[in-house]
């Protein structure tokens, strides 16, 4: 059998046909994720990596994510290596935020964006030691080497995701059952930080991160020993004493939406093609009869860092690809729409599916929960006018309600009542009653001071 890398390389031959000279392939956990993965279904997104789609039930999995734990596989996003004298100064350049203080062991949030200011990847800067960094992200390994040739800035970039996994532990214990299953004290580790380890004899970099907004870590593990699946099983079989459950792609981005996590294809658009091929980027997510029926502009769902809640990272001190348009968009006022989040009404979720029961055309029904990875915005409208676009909508089995992210007019209050657009190419369309409200839908933890809970949670390492 081919070797993870290999098979990793053959997977992104993205022109060939896909299950002849193109395979898909199970993540590095795949073994250990087989044996609990009951609804036998598998999920393709990135790097030829399968992922599980629902363990146990997912309104159970989304649950646990607020009251237990959940382990969940992000190992499919791209892992590139970047080295070499230039480093610092190459990710200082394309980054928004400045990596000019960045430590050895802490992780920064690194927004890239194309000339025009507007989005083209963002993901996470691990700084592993001078001039050597891993940078962690879907298309990072087709971004990265085009920014270095555009710029003329010699540095070394490796593509490396089939080198480490990206095991995600969320959730109020996440701590507990990460102590019990490495034997170690980690309450001191505050947010966006790390540190390596070693688990079943291989080298593991622990990171504190949160995307799902709870306390939560990440485990980078080497594959090379092929003992990936073992790490998986054993955070598994120690979390059960915890409440753990596995969080499976049905589940996963169930917690994007309820904490604020814009989300590429799912929220906007990435500004890293030619605008005269980003429909042919957007057809990878959407069916061609849904595609010829958008009647707007695809280039509306391009975004700046400030429209989607990120302008806290933009350091517009240092020079960047993309500053000259933020200042500009600075010296404007700000963005012409802010993000927000919208409840959606409970009487006209209820209705929606009512009226799939009756004789007269209706419009779908939302698929609880909605979305994934697919491209849908939907129109907000303020009596008749057009006010913004609502993404990513979701159930939200915690909050017991519909509920979505949203691009806005920046004069509307928090607290308006708006409509939704739904509805779906041959359907009737609805508008649904929603109101503007503050993001996050979810109290936020991931930066929570853990060292008063520290005594006592120290447990044993097994092999």
């Amino acid at each position: 059998m081919d070797d993870l890398r290999e098979l990793y390389h053959r997977a992104n031959q993205y022109r060939e046909p896909a299950f002849l000279e193109r395979p898909y392939l199970g993540s590095p956990g795949a073994p250990a994720q087989d044996e609990t993965n009951i609804s036998k279904t598998w999920m393709h997104l990135n790097g030829g990596f399968l992922m599980g789609y629902e363990y146990t039930r997912w309104w159970q999995e989304s649950r646990a994510l607020r009251t237990t734990a959940v382990l969940g596989d992000w190992s499919w996003l791209n892992k590139v290596r970047i080295t070499g004298p230039n480093a610092e100064d190459f990710l200082d350049r394309i980054s928004v935020k400045s990596v000019r203080r960045q430590e050895v062991g802490q992780t920064l949030f690194t927004p890239m964006l194309s000339e025009h200011g507007k989005i083209a990847i963002e993901g996470l800067a691990l700084k592993l030691g001078d001039d050597d960094y891993l940078f962690t992200q879907s298309g990072a390994q087709f971004w990265l080497p085009r920014q270095a040739e555009q710029l003329g800035i010699d540095v070394q970039l490796e593509d490396q995701t089939p080198d480490w996994t990206c095991y995600a532990l969320q959730g109020p214990h996440s701590l507990q059952v990460l102590e019990a299953v490495t034997g170690e004290a980690f309450a001191d580790m505050r947010f966006s930080r790390w540190r390596r380890i070693e688990l079943f004899g291989t080298e593991v970099i622990v990171q504190r991160q949160g995307v799902t907004g709870e306390v939560g870590y990440e485990f980078f593990m080497r594959t090379d020993t092929g003992r990936a699946h073992e790490l998986w099983r054993r955070i598994r079989e120690v979390g059960r004493e915890f409440g753990l459950r596995e969080l499976g792609f049905k589940a996963q981005l169930i917690g994007h939406t309820e904490s604020n996590m814009p989300t590429i294809i799912r929220d906007f658009l990435p500004d890293r093609f030619p605008r005269e091929k980003l429909s042919r980027f957007a057809r990878l997510w959407v069916t061609e009869e849904e595609l010829a029926a958008v009647d707007y502009d695809l280039a509306d769902q391009l975004v700046t860092p400030a429209e989607v809640g990120w302008g806290y990272t933009v350091d517009l001190d240092h020079e960047f690809v993309g500053r000259d348009a933020l200042r500009a968009e600075a010296d404007a006022g700000g963005p012409r729409r802010l993000w927000r989040g919208l409840l959606w009404n409970a009487d006209d979720i209820g209705e929606l599916f009512a009226a799939q029961f009756r004789d007269a055309p209706a419009p779908p029904p939302p698929d609880l929960p909605w979305g994934q990875f697919r491209l849908q915005f939907q129109r907000v409208r303020r009596d008749d006018e057009q006010v913004g676009w609502a993404s990513a909508a979701t159930y939200s089995p915690n909050l017991r309600r519909m509920i979505s992210n949203a691009r806005v007019d920046r004069e509307l209050p928090i607290g308006t009542a708006v409509t939704v657009d739904w509805g779906f190419p041959g359907y009737p369309t609805w508008r649904l009653r929603a109101t503007v409200v503050e993001q996050p839908f979810i109290a936020q933890h991931r930066r929570d001071d853990l060292t008063a809970a520290a005594a006592g949670r120290v447990g044993t390492a097994g092999e």
